[in-house]
């Protein structure tokens, strides 16, 4: 169905995007708004992969730093981001340095330009929480309306059936042969992807102005309900279990009537969850589990070896299925008609990009995801943050659970979603006895 339409889809966007731009001016709210609300077709490939592949969010990102340089360039004292950058501009030179040293150097130099709008994307967006705390709100609220198209179309897609999707062909995990069990992948061409997604932005519909009315409480708990019968449908144990995780942190960090609220929304979300599981059986694998574990213990070892033997700058960002082909021929699966795909990851996204970028990299690409967490969790601790930090710092943790079992960030939905979590922790508005906002400075 929708299939028909992916040629043209990257158009549709843009030239909304054009028109975005036209009614609600240049600058880097609007463009930044614009990325968040309709973040479920950011992903959409404007050129084939002769082309470089490049997508939606590349073009996007592009405009807006030739458009809004000055913008991009100018040091806001208030921004404390410095280290981020500092990180940034290190793991750029790994990616680009591994490149010079792979024996497969197009693709890491191609990588090399794809890390470029994620940064860009992030430098606007953080710098923008920081001149304007008030945007953080307006952020949350374009996070959330992209999820609800997302859980929509998943919806939906559960009801008419898989044609019911962006994607002529569907990741070989869609349907699962033995079992004969249907995992939704809704608007992702994987279905892994879509549980990591579901449970990384479900905790954002916790998060809920005091001051709402009590319908807008209702319908966000609704959401978060129907997120984890979303989940159940994608199928994914590990984004499952990230979301049980980062509830978990939910409980312990956050206000009292927020468990509360919480946990009658856990209480309805479970038995929709056994609803959906016993009718569909998405989670019927769990009984060959251990097999499972032993298939990707064994691609985790080699994976592991790979890095051993390229430990300083990896094999070259993007090349695992390259060096697979060359080096580790048993890293394959077979599908339909006998034909043989070799993996282009190791079913783990840090052994990934370690095997990719080597220890160094690994180290780095760490330091994004801890040093935001702990930052928020101390802040939480010396009264700094408010409870509520805790809903994004649960969604962080869930993905990060999840990564554990599949590298997703490649899809630029996914990664969009992640960083946007580490910014709104990191950019966090600080209140004076929860009611007056003021400005969130280096404390």
């Amino acid at each position: 169905m929708l299939d028909k339409l992916i040629y043209i889809l990257p158009g549709i966007v843009l030239l909304l995007f054009a028109v975005n731009i036209f009614y609600k001016g240049n600058n880097v709210q609007s463009c930044l708004l614009f990325v968040l609300t309709l973040l479920p077709l950011m992903d959409l490939k404007v050129t084939n992969e002769a082309w470089g592949g490049f997508k939606v969010f590349d073009v996007i990102c592009l405009y807006s730093l030739v458009f809004l340089l000055k913008e991009f360039t100018v040091i806001n004292h208030y921004n404390p981001n410095g280290f981020y950058f500092f990180l940034f501009v290190l793991f750029a030179a790994i990616v680009l340095l591994g490149g010079l040293a792979s024996e497969f150097p197009s693709r890491a130099y191609l990588n090399f330009f794809k890390v470029l709008p994620i940064f860009v994307f992030a430098r606007f967006f953080l710098t923008e929480c920081y001149k304007d705390p008030t945007f953080h709100k307006k952020a949350v609220n374009g996070l959330k309306i992209a999820y609800v198209g997302a859980l929509s179309f998943l919806l939906i897609q559960s009801v008419v059936g898989l044609r019911f999707t962006f994607y002529p062909q569907l990741s070989p995990n869609t349907i699962d042969p033995i079992f004969k069990i249907i995992r939704y992948p809704g608007v992702f061409y994987d279905s892994q992807a879509s549980g990591q997604y579901l449970a990384l932005g479900s905790f954002l519909f916790l998060y809920v102005d005091k001051a709402a009315s009590r319908k807008v409480h209702l319908l966000n708990y609704l959401v978060f309900v129907l997120a984890i019968a979303g989940i159940s449908l994608a199928g994914s144990r590990a984004a499952f279990g990230g979301f049980a995780l980062g509830l978990i942190m939910v409980f312990f960090m956050a206000a009292r009537q927020y468990r509360v609220y919480g946990l009658v929304a856990v209480v309805v979300g479970y038995l929709i969850f056994s609803f959906v599981s016993l009718q569909t059986g998405v989670f019927d694998r769990t009984k060959n589990l251990s097999e499972d574990f032993l298939f990707r213990q064994s691609i985790w070892k080699e994976a592991f070896e790979i890095s051993k033997k390229h430990p300083l700058l990896g094999i070259g960002s993007g090349n695992y299925q390259n060096y697979v082909i060359r080096h580790a021929q048993g890293q394959y699966l077979e599908v339909e008609n006998g034909q043989l795909v070799y993996f282009d990851q190791p079913e783990n996204g840090y052994l990934k990009i370690m095997s990719e970028l080597g220890f160094i990299g690994f180290g780095i690409f760490v330091l994004f995801l801890i040093i935001p967490f702990l930052k928020g969790f101390i802040y939480y601790i010396k009264g700094i943050y408010n409870s509520n930090v805790a809903f994004f710092m649960a969604g962080l943790i869930s993905w990060a659970i999840a990564f554990n079992t599949v590298y997703s960030i490649y899809d630029y939905r996914i990664l969009i979603m992640v960083v946007s979590m580490i910014v709104l922790i990191v950019s966090y508005p600080v209140y004076d006895d929860e009611a007056e906002l003021i400005p969130n400075k280096e404390i």
